[in-house]
């Protein structure tokens, strides 16, 4: 039989450290560790990040958020030319600020009434993602450059 290794176990060990060790560092009880690991209970958004920053795997949160209904519409860059890419975008991304003004003006007026009409979903619907994209950017250029300062 193949021993299975949960991937927040594979990444404390990683790092190094026994499940007390862990346990203690994160402020949590070694049961409430041992479920995680042994996939008894999946941890809550919180308890992955504290995770990820314990266990110094930020790729940590882009496995937990990749399982979530919301993280699955992103995808995740998984090569260095998918990462300088992404580089690319954030740049062009960041010179736009006429962009940016006017998704905030035009955000402002939709919901000056309060409420979003038939005619005014579209155009709320391209702020959106645009802004969910700008984050979405931002977060990968943050993970790229927390990997890249652990190497």
């Amino acid at each position: 039989m193949q021993n299975y290794q949960n991937i927040y176990q594979t990444a404390r060990e990683g790092a190094g450290l026994t499940q007390e060790a862990a346990a203690e560092r994160l402020g949590w009880s070694v049961r409430c560790l041992q479920d995680i690991e042994q996939a008894i209970r999946e941890p809550s958004p919180e308890k992955a990040a504290q995770m990820a920053a314990a266990y110094r795997a930020p790729w940590l949160r882009g496995y937990y958020c990749n399982r979530c209904p919301l993280g699955c519409v992103w995808h995740r860059p998984e090569s260095n030319v998918e990462l300088q890419q992404l580089a690319l975008e954030v740049g062009l991304e960041a010179e736009d600020y006429e962009q940016e003004r006017r998704d905030a003006h035009d955000l402002a007026r939709i919901a000056l009434d309060r409420k979003i009409d038939d005619a005014e979903y579209p155009r709320y619907q391209a702020i959106q993602r645009r802004m969910l994209r700008r984050a979405y950017l931002a977060e990968m250029a943050s993970i790229a450059g927390e990997t890249q300062v652990e190497r």
